[in-house]
């Protein structure tokens, strides 16, 4: 029988299917071995992740401990002690990383491993060395070295784990820059250098490794590095109704690229644009929706305040988010033809628009936003109809319950009226519900 010959690593249910197949005469033996030569073959292909997370960890702890230890009697070490001992952690790094590119290339374990403990103990060094000879830097001065030193680690060695702590310590340079110890509000120039180096190995997993958990974690980390980051390319003198409008932008680009052909039938984990996206859309189109949001952001000063913030960096980077967002909704709607137009995607544009139409009448614009908000909610309440997914038709009603609270708390809208919204979500909750369920129920008894 074939299963003498199968490898150890099969199912036992998958073996004795495959010989009752055999037995009658749906399969031969010779396509049964060849199913179990290529099942085995495939979950041997599979890598233990856990084995590269573990050694990453006791990577990192070892280079902390390695520091904590010189630390301990710091005080006591003469200059040239110090000097050695701070050289100590990234001779170590380095050689492990060697050891690594000659005796165990490919091995992903020792990759990861060896370059995220030389990608530290690069830091410990700095750190040592300006502490020893007293060279006076600024944290941003410090973050700006040790970026531009450990930046070939993600290629030479190469390190996705490198690269994730690298995405992560360039937003914490630009807040160094921006809002650092000596609060210099100066621009962070060189961020967006600093993270164009990275996009060579984001291009290169785009492209082979997609699927991978890495390149999820990638696209994460940038969504997330880039949100925080910009508010730091802000000036005292730029408004705050622009950054928030700036902001907005970028989440109406995150939702649109999250809507793309590539995302179509991913895990929703696996699409950080659009959970980044919509939730922050909804959140600042939430703050807009309050009287005082509107009356705090009125240019009192006329609308020549509204022509004076191009001469400011913020207001062009805002106009150039709001141009994207409108390419990249002209291009989401030719490529998959929609039959309905989805207005998250468009709130940027919209509430740029009603900034600068209304900024001066508060009433209006406050009112726009909330309407607004009832299209976006009543949208993806049809689109959940449409596409029989409860989830989706629930998340629209909550949207609707959100903006009820809201309202809740407004003291121009009398209590009447807040009871008759409150009764009317929660009505609209428990009809939407049933009408959906009943569907299944009926489409199930067609089948």
């Amino acid at each position: 029988m074939f299963s003498s010959h199968t490898p150890k690593s099969m199912s036992k249910t998958l073996l004795q299917e495959l010989e009752e197949l055999v037995k009658a005469n749906v399969i031969s033996s010779e396509t049964a071995r060849n199913i179990s030569a290529y099942l085995s073959g495939r979950t041997k292909e599979k890598p233990n992740r856990l084995p590269v997370v573990v050694n990453i960890l006791g990577a990192l702890l070892a280079g902390l401990g390695i520091v904590l230890l010189i630390a301990h009697n710091w005080n006591n070490y003469g200059r040239l002690t110090k000097t050695i001992l701070a050289f100590l952690p990234l001779l170590l790094g380095q050689g492990f990383c060697v050891y690594t590119l000659l005796k165990r290339k490919g091995n992903i374990t020792w990759q990861e491993s060896s370059a995220v403990f030389l990608f530290f103990a690069v830091a410990s060094t700095i750190s040592l060395i300006s502490q020893t000879y007293h060279i006076d830097g600024t944290i941003a001065e410090f973050l700006l070295t040790w970026l531009l030193l450990t930046i070939a680690l993600v290629y030479i060695m190469p390190s996705s784990v490198v690269a994730l702590l690298y995405i992560a310590a360039t937003a914490w340079y630009a807040w160094a820059v921006k809002f650092g110890f000596y609060q210099s509000h100066e621009l962070p120039v060189y961020y967006p250098g600093l993270l164009a180096l990275i996009l060579p190995h984001y291009y290169h997993y785009f492209k082979r490794r997609r699927e991978s958990n890495f390149f999820i974690w990638l696209n994460w980390l940038i969504v997330i590095s880039l949100a925080v980051s910009l508010v730091t390319l802000s000036r005292e003198a730029d408004r705050s109704e622009w950054v928030s409008i700036g902001y907005i932008a970028l989440f109406s680009v995150y939702y649109l690229i999250g809507h793309t052909k590539y995302y179509d039938g991913k895990g929703l984990f696996s699409n950080p644009f659009l959970i980044v996206g919509t939730i922050g859309v909804l959140c600042i189109l939430f703050s807009w929706s309050f009287d005082w949001t509107w009356q705090a952001n009125r240019y009192l000063d006329g609308p020549g305040l509204f022509t004076r913030q191009f001469t400011w960096p913020f207001g062009y980077v805002t106009i150039a988010l709001l141009l994207v967002c409108g390419w990249r909704y002209a291009a989401d709607y030719r490529e998959i033809n929609k039959d309905y137009v989805d207005p998250t995607g468009l709130s940027g544009m919209f509430v740029a628009i009603s900034f600068a139409a209304l900024g001066n009448m508060p009433v209006f614009g406050k009112l726009l936003v909330n309407l607004w908000i009832l299209i976006i909610a009543i949208f993806f309440i049809r689109k959940g109809a449409f596409k029989n997914h409860l989830g989706v038709l629930n998340f629209g009603l909550t949207i609707i319950a959100i903006l009820a609270l809201c309202r809740f708390f407004d003291d121009q809208i009398p209590f009447v009226w807040r009871g008759i919204f409150f009764l009317s979500t929660g009505a609209g909750f428990f009809t939407g519900n049933y009408l959906l369920v009943k569907k299944r129920k009926s489409l199930k008894k067609n089948d």
